[in-house]
């Protein structure tokens, strides 16, 4: 993500042109998009089983998905007033703040209660957000056909000339939230990593860095660009004064 944006501000501020292959959305946005979506899915089932019962749990969610989304909110803001053409009405964040909060009922018997009292049951726990998640993705066909008024721009409904640089409304994408809540439930039963990926348990020195990006993806997903154009900028004012 970190790189294609790179790429995508050194174009879009006219500092070196991208070929046509950059901009197809198979080969770089929805592979991205995909995985950025699907981990924060994986995220949320880890999250719910080290959650004491149901009633924390749902606090702990709404409170998540209402502060992601604020941010979100607040993109919005920053969008409409520069570069305005193509502002974000909801883009990634607010797309995983309301996943957060929609997903709630997929994950209420994910608890340490649960598990205690028997209502976990492992093969419901990813099968389920499985189904609803190939669910909401097919219907999502049928769904981008449709064209209406700017306010059903979240469900992936919006008018025929609506454009925005980061656009990922709850249809498809909430089915990607959902499909990432059972890939995380079958790799980690009860928030344990399964025994056939014990080898994984010992991670190697060199790994760990990786594993700090993924604990702090939401600080780098909102500092990156201002570093990345920070970077460019001063590049380029480098470059001007060596001349």
């Amino acid at each position: 993500m970190v790189i294609y944006h790179f790429f995508f501000d050194l174009d879009y501020f006219g500092i070196l042109e991208m070929p046509a292959w950059f901009w197809s959305q198979q080969l770089h946005g929805f592979p991205i998009t995909i995985m950025f979506i699907g981990i924060a899915g994986a995220s949320l089932a880890l999250s719910a089983f080290k959650a004491a019962d149901a009633g924390s749990l749902i606090k702990k969610l709404i409170k998540r998905g209402a502060f992601i989304f604020g941010i979100g909110i607040l993109i919005t803001a920053a969008t409409w007033i520069y570069p305005h053409d193509g502002a974000i009405l909801f883009g990634v964040l607010h797309l995983i703040g309301i996943s957060t909060i929609l997903a709630v009922p997929f994950l209420l018997r994910f608890t340490k209660e649960a598990q205690v009292s028997g209502k976990y049951k492992e093969k419901q726990a990813w099968i389920l957000p499985l189904v609803f998640g190939i669910a909401v993705i097919s219907v999502s066909k049928i769904i981008e056909k449709m064209s209406g008024p700017i306010w059903v721009v979240p469900l992936g409904i919006h008018p025929s000339e609506f454009y925005s640089l980061d656009y990922e409304p709850l249809f498809p994408w909430f089915g990607v939230v959902l499909v990432g809540i059972a890939v995380g439930a079958w790799l980690y039963p009860k928030g344990e990593r399964r025994d056939s990926f014990s080898f994984l348990k010992n991670e190697p020195p060199f790994l760990k860095w990786i594993s700090f990006v993924g604990r702090h993806s939401l600080l780098i997903y909102l500092g990156h660009q201002a570093v990345i154009l920070g970077g460019v900028m001063l590049v380029e004012f480098i470059g001007f004064r060596s001349f």
